[in-house]
């Protein structure tokens, strides 16, 4: 957090009617995809916090979800990673994104916080310690009670107060806070996934299965249609032997999950 977010929250406390405002909090991500390999991703992540939703997703989507909401209905390329929305009774709704199909999992979620009594200093606020293990890692999260908000990245909540910094303890997944802003929009959340297809977690899993065993098989039915093309712009027969393999392999090296519990098993 810098000079950005003291000068945002000033106007934030002039507001006398402070938790009936809509806030957004920008987090910066690191993380890895692959366990196996010391490369990390980097993303800006947003969320939103609209009365008792918020809803947590790249700054990229929150674009493309702002245009969708006007009604721009014409091609925009967005980034669903991550993409959750939070209700009220610990009820989370998380968007898979799997070729053509929209893929929605919602969840009671139980976070079993441990509040531990180390404090320290993060960006010139106080922070507290909490643990919590959920879903196959242990995360350590700082968070601090000096703004009245509650909230956090992904599904993380329920600490009395907003978390500033957090990180499991393999170090494959940081969050960091760098912005908050009032907002004076409001953004229906679930409105333009309405074709999503609600299923159990061990669905999911059997969807991105049979996505990994063909995943070009809507295009070698015909059901969905594409040219491919050469270097030099002439249509050429795809090879899907080839691109299966590529795409396989690239699923495989997704083996390391924020719910690394869920993670898939794909055949050798």
């Amino acid at each position: 957090m810098n000079s950005k977010i003291l000068k945002s929250l000033v106007v934030i406390f002039l507001s006398c009617n402070f938790y009936a405002q809509n806030f957004r909090l920008d987090y910066h991500l690191t993380y890895k995809e692959d366990s196996l390999s010391s490369e990390t991703m980097n993303k800006n992540m947003t969320l939103l916090v609209q009365g008792g939703k918020s809803k947590f997703l790249t700054e990229k989507q929150y674009k493309v979800d702002s245009l969708r909401s006007k009604g721009f209905e014409d091609f925009a390329v967005g980034d669903n990673s991550f993409l959750v929305v939070n209700h009220e009774e610990n009820l989370s709704s998380k968007y898979y994104f799997l070729f053509k199909d929209i893929y929605k999992v919602t969840e009671h979620v139980n976070l079993n916080w441990e509040l531990k009594p180390e404090t320290k200093k993060i960006d010139n606020y106080l922070c507290t310690k909490a643990i919590l293990k959920y879903k196959g890692r242990v995360w350590e999260a700082w968070f601090t009670q000096e703004l009245p908000i509650q909230g956090g990245p992904y599904i993380f909540r329920n600490l009395p107060g907003v978390i500033v910094y957090m990180e499991d303890t393999t170090g494959s997944y940081k969050f960091s806070l760098y912005a908050i802003k009032k907002r004076t929009d409001t953004l229906e959340f679930e409105n333009m996934y309405k074709g999503a297809i609600n299923i159990p977690q061990k669905q999911l899993q059997k969807a991105f299965l049979d996505y990994y065993n063909d995943p070009f098989r809507e295009m070698k039915s015909g059901n969905i249609k594409a040219k491919f093309k050469d270097e030099n712009g002439k249509d050429i027969e795809p090879d899907f032997r080839k691109m299966t393999t590529t795409a396989q392999a690239r699923l495989k090296k997704n083996n390391n999950p924020i719910e690394l519990s869920e993670a898939i098993k794909y055949p050798d």
